[in-house]
């Protein structure tokens, strides 16, 4: 008994340990894209001068139904431009970006460089604090 126990909790750990190696290397990842100039390909796809958000959802991603209504009515409220990509198709874009999950959502700033990238989901309010920050 006491063997299967130590068993379970060495896996646990070692578990733990390996999701938190994958975490850290997705943070390094964000951060060095911060700042960068949005791929060539994306630029063109944005209005205007303001900023915007690259939106990365997955074609069965339930939590991206849910990213893409605030989107919708961050969009609508705020004539934000929206440029949304399935992850699964845009694989080398995602790369670039440091998209490691999704839903993803990257906000770019009038210069068209990346200013922030989120992993998961964001409520409309910290998209909107986000947005802020760049006027």
């Amino acid at each position: 008994m006491l063997e299967r126990v130590l068993l379970v909790i060495g896996f646990a750990v070692v578990v733990l340990a390996g999701a938190l190696i994958v975490r850290a290397v997705a943070r390094r990842r964000v951060a060095a894209a911060q700042g960068q100039p949005l791929p060539e390909e994306l630029q063109a796809r944005f209005a205007g001068s303001g900023p915007g958000i690259v939106y990365f959802f997955g074609p069965h991603c339930a939590t991206c139904r849910q990213q893409a209504a605030v989107l919708d009515q961050l969009s609508a409220a705020d004539r934000l431009t929206v440029v949304r990509l399935d992850a699964t198709r845009a694989t080398s874009l995602a790369d670039a970006l440091a998209v490691a999950t999704v839903p993803a959502t990257v906000i770019v700033d009038g210069a068209r460089r990346v200013h922030a990238i989120n992993l998961g989901f964001h409520s409309r309010d910290a998209l909107e604090a986000q947005l802020r920050e760049l006027a």
